[in-house]
């Protein structure tokens, strides 16, 4: 209890979600098939291959999904599931690790696979907050005269997410609201990553 009680609650919660967390898995099978467990460059290339793999297994899934229209609350619940995860792996890494908090091997290219997975991490939040007002809360959304439209609802979810008002579709109802808001929250988080990372850490 050195640093208080609720430091400790966050702390095991956050770590908890950690091992909840798909690719961690996808990041322990890695690390197996690793022929050189004692080799560090090894360790870092299986491990960020595994990501690699993971991330795009996700972005396969999403896409199938919203491309056809395949709806149901075991989808919904696996993609809001894939948004959590999401964003608190991006925030782990790259806030919260004792290695995001002192950087020792960061080097241009890590700097730059870095950026790349946050522009795919955000892509990806707005592609599945898409999904879900396409298919599980479109009776929640006030769509244009031609109805349900992945289209417009991936415009609705891209404006939603930076505040920006989309005319052609709205909420309608108060769980409407309250998802298109948790999108903006979670758009907030990314963007606060990105703020406390741009400020110089001491060397």
């Amino acid at each position: 209890m050195k640093y208080g009680f609720i430091y400790e609650i966050f702390k095991a919660i956050i770590q908890g979600i950690k091992y909840l967390s798909l690719v961690e898995l996808f990041k322990l099978i890695g690390s197996r098939l690793n022929p050189k467990p004692t080799d560090e460059n090894y360790c870092k290339a299986y491990r960020r291959t595994s990501v690699d793999i993971f991330i795009f297994l996700k972005w396969l899934l999403i896409i199938i999904l919203l491309t056809n229209g395949i709806t149901g609350l075991f989808y919904c619940l696996i993609v809001w599931y894939l948004i959590v995860t999401n964003i608190h792996t991006y925030f782990y890494f790259h806030v919260w690790d004792e290695k995001a908090i002192k950087p020792d091997d960061t080097d241009d290219h890590s700097l730059r696979r870095r950026f790349i997975h946050l522009l795919l991490a955000i892509s990806f939040s707005n592609t599945s907050f898409a999904y879900l007002y396409s298919t599980y809360y479109s009776s929640e959304i006030n769509w244009s005269k031609n109805g349900v439209d992945n289209m417009h609802s991936v415009w609705f979810s891209i404006s939603n997410s930076v505040a920006a008002n989309y005319s052609v579709i709205s909420p309608k109802t108060d769980l409407g609201n309250a998802v298109s808001m948790w999108q903006l929250l979670l758009t907030f988080i990314f963007v606060a990553i990105i703020i406390s990372r741009s400020i110089p850490q001491k060397s």
